[in-house]
């Protein structure tokens, strides 16, 4: 039986929980990198999962929280002129990631205007030196898909180390550079952007690649079994609604499908600056011990512990 692993957007945070996420499953079900004949990654998920894939184990990435600090932001202009071009370009850029029905948007902008309105008022510097040091250029031989997305056709677009073309850690940041706030990544007449401007998760990819049973790990949402309070849960409702719509609509297609989602303590402990550079062991630790608790309790776990070979 096919089964995927798919792992959701939610910045540096987003990376930390995956981490706890991803050793607690490890540990308690025994689902790692091989288990998985498939893995979806989507803006923080495409960092987890590229490592993952890559041969790192959960517990080497959980031992290595404390060098996610250096991929935090930088300010990407040095003055307030720059600033103001970078804030022109940044704006339409969004606009473009968001509005699709036709309009000036429609309009795409030439070199000229793009060199002087360049997108993204910060810099993923620090990030891309750290996936160049510690990812290979080339692409796992394992079925590894992260998501983009196109600001020229507007729409999705898979990068699996082909059509188009980039080296691993180049194609994780194209599906990291959240619209506005990084610059967008050219390769092949395509602007790639954040694949969370398409879906948080893009759990639907797990079933186009042949799964029948996935597990999601979504920092973006929330469990509707140990909800936060009331202003987490309404900052998190869109995201979770759209991912129960997801999820229902892979399961009326026979797909077995497991979420897991932060609760209560893991939305406290992740706050609302999802881009932080700081208590990012912390979030780690509490996923991991929420998603454990979570998956002791879960109904046929046995079924779930077995993988693919099921």
């Amino acid at each position: 039986m096919c089964t995927a692993l798919v792992l959701g957007a939610g910045g540096l945070v987003g990376i930390a929980h995956h981490v706890g996420a991803l050793a607690a499953l490890e540990e308690e079900l025994g689902l790692g990198d091989p288990s998985f004949d498939l893995v979806v990654g989507t803006s923080a998920g495409s960092v987890a999962a590229a490592y993952l894939r890559s041969g790192w184990s959960a517990r080497r990435l959980f031992d290595r929280m404390g060098g996610l600090a250096a991929a935090a932001p930088a300010p990407a202009a040095t003055s307030p002129l720059q600033l103001l071009r970078h804030l022109v370009g940044s704006g339409y850029v969004i606009a473009r990631s968001t509005i699709r029905l036709p309009s000036l948007l429609s309009i795409v902008p030439g070199p000229g205007l793009r060199r002087a309105f360049p997108a993204g008022v910060a810099s993923m510097a620090g990030g891309l030196a750290l996936l160049e040091g510690e990812l290979p250029r080339g692409w796992p031989a394992r079925p590894l898909w992260l998501a983009s997305y196109d600001l020229v056709a507007r729409r999705r677009v898979v990068l699996k180390g082909a059509n188009p073309y980039l080296p691993l850690p180049q194609a994780v940041q194209a599906s990291c550079a959240i619209p506005g706030a990084f610059p967008p990544v050219q390769v092949a007449g395509k602007v790639l952007v954040d694949g969370g401007a398409w879906s948080l998760t893009n759990l639907d990819l797990a079933a186009a690649g042949g799964a029948r049973r996935v597990v999601c790990v979504a920092p973006m949402s929330y469990d509707r079994l140990d909800p936060p309070d009331r202003a987490n849960r309404a900052v998190r409702e869109v995201a979770t609604r759209l991912l129960e719509r997801q999820t229902s609509r892979l399961r009326r297609q026979g797909v077995e499908v497991l979420v897991l989602a932060p609760g209560r303590r893991e939305v406290r402990v992740q706050g609302i600056n999802l881009m932080r550079s700081s208590g990012l062991a912390e979030v780690a630790e509490v996923a991991y011990l929420e998603t454990r608790r979570r998956l002791c309790s879960l109904e046929q776990k046995e079924r779930w512990r077995l993988g693919p070979a099921a």
